[in-house]
């Protein structure tokens, strides 16, 4: 149910309509309620009275705030300011003249008749209509309800305002310096009451309603018929949108073909600039209200009905960003993706990655003055003592506590140096070590007492390093010993075995299972004369004990020599050679025999273990003086050994070690090459046996 797009989209377009079913029948509600209340008299006088005194006193208000910014002119002393406050809501053919001491504010156009105090007085009761007047607190008004009720507002009259007015003054410092020109800020504090006022009115007993009145009493009238499903609708409207956005709110993000929330390119969006551009739409469509200012620059006949369609066009598409800002939020919840996906979340993330660092860089470092502190406390102690007598030595001394201070820091300076040239010698001695010098000696003597127990611990480790550096050398030799001394010894009877067998071929022996017995003895003799050559090769490779002759030899030349020679063997295994080198000669410095014995090892390799009626790859290339060979097959056996264990002695491929070999080629190789100043990698993938080699041209 989740998952189902029917639904969501149903209830993507089932919510605007519930709220706006809703809206509709509580404003219709709360209409019909206002207007059933404002027929009486008594609130019709309530709503009079208090637009009345609204105006009235914003006037006031007017006056005393802002009456440098009004048209001017002076009658006897008296300044009067003209202002036409905006009367959208207010009473009908208001005129106003109100005096406050020697200023005064009023609404009636200043001509040539009104350009007087006398002259706006007799403009405003001149008109036939109503007249109020308060002075000095006390009301006249042909409306009995301001009579009765004026006095309920004469608090809306008292002002507190301060009154600040600039000036400029030269005022002359000294006689020996120019004028310079002062600020001075002069400030006077007005408090007003309703006594303060001469106020003359006139106006008609009736409020400017707004423009859409009638156009919405005509609406209502329509909806009347409906008014009992509307007060039905409003449970029903609020509890389908309640259960509506639920039923969003567990299914989005769902979808049938995965169990995950999957964002889309809007959700990961920085949720920043989604909001943005949210707000961003629902300000531009708010706009035309403005520039409209409900209907007052369009014909009456057609503005209403303008700007119900524009409310409503502009109600669905605000709906529409809502929903798509509502749906990625979620999404981003679900996924607890929201904060990766904010500039937000990523600056605090960043900052308290940074936070964590810088915290345990303190840490770190407060731990290691914890350290250190037992070691330098003498340090510590010298320099804290060194400043406190240098203080000392001044106040007490004055100017022969120069010298005294300069005595002490020559001496402090002295020490100083020491711990630092002892710092250095051990540094030194470090950097030997790494560098693999062991022979030069550091004594305890030579450095501040505080390190000579680094100095000790140095030179257990250096005399560690020599004796496991000497014991390996020494098994090393054994080893080469070993083998060689062994070697020797198994030719001699293995020789006298070889030629036995060979005698026994000469004779003429008709029995079968003796000649069969006597191939077997050949075969092995043969073998094992080649484990001790490769024995001997082998230990001469790794020591290092053979004579090369290096020289500028051509590497495709070579190549080809041992391919040639090779050739039988890869046709019977079927194996497809497949080289790639360039038409032009190659040349590395090498020993020709010592590396034809390499290629030799790995042909050898080739032809024994590599899967049967597969290829095999040569490729040789020169870029920047370094000749790079690589020699790829498909091994015919799972190669599930590492290429470092594969590349030591007696160690094959195959682990039932059922096939011919000795395991030494690979090793032989690799040692050869060394030897030669060349690089040997051996690379594994699968079941791909990858050799690469590396030569200076």
């Amino acid at each position: 149910m989740k998952e189902s797009k029917v639904l969501k989209l149903l209830s993507y377009i089932l919510i605007p309509i519930f709220i706006a079913i809703f809206i509709v029948s509580v404003v219709y509600t709360a209409y019909r309620e206002e207007i059933n209340n404002t027929n009486d008299s008594v609130s019709k006088e309530n709503e009079f009275i208090s637009t009345f005194m609204y105006e009235v006193s914003m006037y006031a208000k007017a006056l005393i705030h802002n009456n440098d910014n009004y048209t001017q002119l002076i009658d006897n002393g008296t300044n009067i300011f003209y202002y036409n406050r905006p009367n959208t809501t207010g009473i009908e053919d208001f005129y106003i003249y109100i005096k406050y001491k020697n200023i005064a504010l009023t609404n009636v156009e200043l001509t040539s008749d009104t350009n007087t105090i006398a002259g706006i007085r007799e403009f405003i009761n001149s008109q036939d209509t109503k007249k109020t007047n308060i002075i000095k607190g006390e009301v006249n008004s042909d409306t009995e309800v301001i009579n009765k009720k004026a006095v309920q507002y004469f608090e809306d009259f008292n002002i507190n305002y301060y009154y600040t007015e600039n000036s400029y003054s030269n005022v002359v410092i000294s006689e020996a310096t120019d004028e310079t020109e002062e600020y001075v800020v002069q400030t006077d504090y007005i408090e007003t009451n309703i006594e303060d006022f001469d106020i003359y009115t006139s106006y008609k007993e009736n409020i400017i309603k707004p423009v859409y009145e009638n156009e919405i009493n005509t609406l209502m009238e329509k909806i009347d018929p409906y008014s009992n499903l509307l007060f039905i609708a409003i449970p029903i409207t609020a509890m389908g949108t309640v259960i509506c956005a639920i039923y969003l709110c567990f299914s989005i993000g769902h979808t049938k073909n995965s169990d995950k929330i999957e964002l889309n390119g809007f959700d990961k969006w920085y949720y920043e600039i989604v909001l943005i551009i949210a707000i961003s739409l629902i300000v531009i469509m708010l706009i035309p209200f403005e520039e409209i200012g409900l209907g007052a620059y369009l014909p009456s006949e057609y503005s209403f009905n303008f700007i119900m369609s524009l409310i409503a066009t502009c109600y669905f598409l605000s709906y529409i960003v809502f929903a798509l800002v509502f749906n990625t939020t979620l999404k981003r919840i679900k996924a607890k993706q929201f904060w990766n996906t904010t500039i937000t979340g990523k600056v605090i993330m960043w900052t308290y990655k940074k936070l964590v660092v810088l915290y345990k860089k303190l840490k770190n470092d407060f731990n290691k003055l914890k350290e250190t502190v037992p070691r330098n406390k003498k340090l510590i102690i010298y320099i804290i003592a060194f400043v406190l007598v240098e203080i000392l030595l001044l106040l007490i001394f004055n100017v022969f506590g120069f010298i005294l201070d300069a005595v002490l820091a020559i001496y402090v300076f002295n020490k100083i140096m020491k711990y630092i040239n002892s710092y250095e010698k051990i540094e030194n001695k470090l950097k030997d070590m790494y560098e693999g010098d062991n022979k030069i000696e550091l004594n305890e003597e030579d450095v501040e007492p505080e390190f000579r127990n680094t100095v000790k611990y140095i030179k257990d480790i250096s005399n560690g390093f020599e004796n496991a550096i000497e014991e390996n050398m020494k098994s090393e030799r054994l080893k080469t010993e070993l083998i060689t001394n062994v070697s020797h010894d198994i030719k001699t009877p293995l020789t006298s075995i070889i030629n036995y067998v060979d005698l026994l071929k000469q004779e003429n022996i008709e029995n079968d299972k003796a000649t069969e017995y006597i191939e077997i003895l050949d075969a092995k003799s043969q073998r094992l004369k080649k484990l001790t050559e490769d024995l001997v090769e082998a230990s001469k490779a790794s020591s290092g004990a053979i004579r090369l002759n290096i020289e500028k030899i051509n590497i495709n030349e070579l190549f080809k020599q041992a391919i040639g020679e090779f050739e039988d063997k890869f046709k019977n295994k079927g194996l497809e050679l497949i080289t790639n080198y360039s038409k032009n000669n190659i040349y590395i410095k090498a020993d020709s025999r010592y590396m034809y014995r390499v290629i030799e090892n790995l042909f050898s390799n080739v032809s024994k273990y590599a899967l049967e009626n597969s290829r095999v790859y040569i490729d040789v290339k020169s870029e920047n003086n370094i000749v790079k060979i690589a020699i790829k097959n498909i091994s015919k056996d799972k190669l599930n050994i590492s290429a470092d264990e594969l590349m030591q002695r007696f160690v094959r491929g195959d682990k039932s070690r059922t096939t011919e070999g000795s395991g030494l080629g690979i090793s032989i190789a690799k040692s050869l090459t060394e030897v030669q100043k060349g690089k040997f990698n051996l690379q594994i993938d699968g079941d791909l046996f990858k050799v690469e080699i590396e030569f200076e041209c």
